[in-house]
């Protein structure tokens, strides 16, 4: 209910404001049905198919332990709508847990602008690496879900913030390929059990005014909420 009432606010005040757009994939279908498109296969062994994956209680699990040359992710393509524009914010969100790794890092989250600048990161258990930044590691509690937000106003720096505190301030690199997000199962040569709970990005306005001021105060006060409560949860039932 606190999702749908934040998503019907987000409609109403920043969807007129030229570039602000905000695509959320919350868990309670398959990423497709947030228009991301299912890459899937094996770079290496015999077996063709994807990682193990359910969907069970607003929770997208993968499994792909019986072969590290799985890989099984999502991505979307927005060519030239991407980026923040003049006092504009791009905001990605996404909530994890992961349980086990085999190789260096397995699940991924990146994003990549318009012009091919990017920031990407892979996970082990404990710790979270900027793959575009030599691989620069960043603590984190294993076994736990955790909530990680990355904000950009230039698409040339970024801050990522764990849990709702600030991790790392840092700057993407310029690649090949433009106008693209995507997260999942996505190393070659490694394998991993891992679960997200949502993936969303967006461009969001600067306020400016009394109204986009509230609802930006009030969607991240709701969000932060609802994923404690649903951490909460999960935490009782043991998951």
């Amino acid at each position: 209910m606190k999702r749908a009432f934040i998503g019907a606010m987000l409609i109403e005040l920043v969807a007129p404001v030229l570039g602000a757009y905000w695509i959320d994939w919350d868990g309670s279908d398959w990423p497709e049905a947030a228009a991301y498109t299912r890459s899937w296969g094996n770079w290496q062994g015999p077996h063709q198919g994807g990682a193990n994956r359910t969907l069970e209680n607003g929770v997208l699990t993968y499994d792909s332990l019986y072969d590290p040359g799985v890989y099984d992710y999502y991505y979307m393509e927005r060519p030239g709508q991407m980026d923040p524009g003049a006092g504009e914010l791009l905001v990605m969100e996404w909530v994890l847990k992961v349980d086990i790794v085999e190789g260096s890092g397995d699940p991924v989250a990146g994003f990549f602008s318009d012009d091919g600048w990017a920031f990407a990161f892979e996970y082990a258990e404990d710790h979270v690496r900027s793959v575009f930044e030599n691989y620069v590691s960043i603590p984190i509690a294993p076994g736990l879900w955790h909530e990680y937000e990355v904000d950009s106003w230039d698409m040339r720096t970024y801050d990522l913030c764990i849990d709702g505190e600030l991790a790392r301030q840092g700057t993407l690199e310029q690649v090949f390929t433009q106008s693209y997000v995507g997260f999942g199962d996505g190393v070659q040569g490694a394998a991993s059990l891992h679960h997200w709970d949502s993936f969303r990005f967006g461009v969001i306005p600067e306020p400016s005014g009394f109204h986009l001021l509230v609802w930006v105060m009030a969607w991240r006060g709701a969000r932060r909420g609802a994923l404690a409560h649903a951490h909460w949860q999960r935490a009782a039932g043991g998951m």
